[in-house]
């Protein structure tokens, strides 16, 4: 007699697995069964409560909040932020944190307007909701204020007095006014720039009336329970853009020693320096500022956004560019590479970095394994390369040590050991170096932090009182 057969919602055990003999391997199936019945539970999935809502801050600095809420959080979960498909923003949610989940728009502006999806992610279903900013909403908001007295600034330097030899520290600051021009320079979104004037007390890095670049990065997500509060999140992101930006420029600076001394290489590029601010008037205050670079912008090197790097010309800065590539990668024996270098003639800006490790001398947001991996295989070299001799990289591959003076991943002793907020150098002085013991990479990690913890301890009371009023 023929039944009807009802779908199983789950798969049983085939006949021959039933016929073998309880064991070990018989619990294991069935805790991954177990498992399995976790996954997809409508029961037990993240569930949406409020969809996402646009608000603007309570100051007028023309900062934009977009916040939505899910309930029913029962194990740790993946928050992520898209913006026309394109993921901009990542966070952890513990489980029972309910809390908002919130993305700050920087200087909102028409290059912001786009759709933007909030999803959750974990191991018993998925969640999400959209939200279009568009001009015509954007227009309901309060536009920035321009204040023609403009807003107060503190500036600190990072200070490298022997170059890598020397651990970096944060020096004096400065204590000054700048009066914004234009609110919205380049075409990125990622990071917000403005053009602002220096007014008085930057000197002698900004003359007064002297124009310079402020950078904010954009779209920092924020809201949880667990998480850092907006302005921390602000600060971490603000001192690793400093780290890298000023830790390359100094490694740069080496290598435009040993490019000077061949007269075939000729003129060498400089990374800027970027400073750090804070400006105590804004809900985001923490920001760089770097010189204003006049005429046209460059791409040398860059990451696409599928994760591929790309040489964008091949004029004689490019190729330079990536003469230094090569040569960082062979100098860190494969550790750091540079991604992304912009510029105006032979002045480079928007540094970025890729590690083989996370947290590799400090860079916490920057591990990128497989762009290392990827550099290795696609780099061709050119005559910057040759004339600075530096090794094809199928031979740094090789696990036997290289061997002979010129070679940039010979010679390097143990920086000095002190408390600074500067990425520690392992072991790297200069080519002419001796190699020596190194400093423990945790010991440097701690000193790092307790150097951080105490440039912000001035802004503490002021901060708080924010991060209260954000929640």
């Amino acid at each position: 007699m023929a039944t009807l057969e009802v779908p199983k919602a789950y798969e049983e055990p085939s006949e021959e697995s039933s016929q073998t003999p309880e064991g070990p391997e018989d619990t294991k199936q069935e805790g991954q069964a177990g498992e399995s019945r976790k996954t997809n539970n409508p029961f037990k999935a993240p569930q949406l409560i409020r969809k996402i809502r646009a608000e603007q801050f309570s100051d007028a600095s023309g900062n934009l909040k977009l916040w939505c809420q899910f309930f029913n959080i029962l194990s740790d979960s993946k928050l992520m932020w898209y913006k026309d498909e394109f993921p901009v923003a990542e966070a952890r949610r513990s489980s029972g944190d309910e809390g908002q989940a919130a993305l700050a728009i920087v200087q909102a502006s028409r290059k912001d307007c786009g759709v933007y999806q909030c999803t959750i992610e974990n191991e018993y279903g998925t969640d999400s909701t959209d939200f279009l900013l568009s001009a015509e909403v954007l227009s309901g908001f309060v536009s920035r204020e321009e204040i023609e007295v403009g807003e107060e600034i503190e500036m600190t330097p990072m200070v490298f007095a022997k170059g890598l030899a020397d651990s970096g520290y944060w020096g004096d600051k400065f204590f000054g006014r700048v009066v914004s021009e234009d609110v919205e320079v380049g075409a990125g979104f990622l990071r917000k720039a403005c053009r602002a004037r220096t007014i008085y007390g930057l000197e002698p890095v900004f003359e007064s009336g002297r124009t310079c670049i402020i950078k904010v990065h954009n779209l920092i997500v924020f809201g949880t329970k667990n998480e850092n509060t907006l302005i921390e999140k602000n600060y971490d992101i603000t001192i690793q853009e400093c780290k890298i930006q000023n830790s390359s420029r100094e490694y740069c600076k080496i290598f435009a020693a040993e490019a000077r001394a061949i007269p075939d290489f000729g003129v060498v590029p400089e990374i800027i320096p970027l400073y750090l601010i804070y400006r105590p008037a804004n809900t985001v205050p923490y920001a760089t500022i770097e010189e204003d670079l006049v005429g046209p912008f460059e791409r040398y090197c860059v990451k696409e956004r599928d994760g591929s790097l790309a040489v964008q010309s091949s004029s004689e800065m490019a190729q330079k560019c990536c003469a230094f590539q090569h040569w960082l990668y062979q100098w860190t024996n494969g550790n750091i590479l540079v991604t992304d270098m912009e510029g105006v003639g032979w002045k480079i800006t928007n540094v970025r970095i890729a590690t083989k490790l996370k947290g590799y001398q400090g860079l916490k947001e920057s591990c990128f394994p497989a762009l290392l991996d990827q550099f290795a295989a696609v780099h061709q070299c050119n005559r910057y390369c040759e004339i600075l001799g530096l090794k094809s990289l199928e031979k740094l591959q090789q696990p036997a040590k290289p061997k002979g003076s010129k070679s940039p991943s010979l010679g390097r002793k143990a920086p000095s050991a002190q408390s600074s907020p500067q990425l520690q150098k392992k072991g790297l002085a200069s080519p002419q170096g001796t190699r020596k013991g190194t400093v423990s990479p945790k010991a440097s990690r701690k000193s790092t932090e307790a150097a951080e913890a105490q440039l912000a301890l001035k802004h503490k009371a002021l901060d708080s009182d924010r991060s209260s009023q954000l929640q």
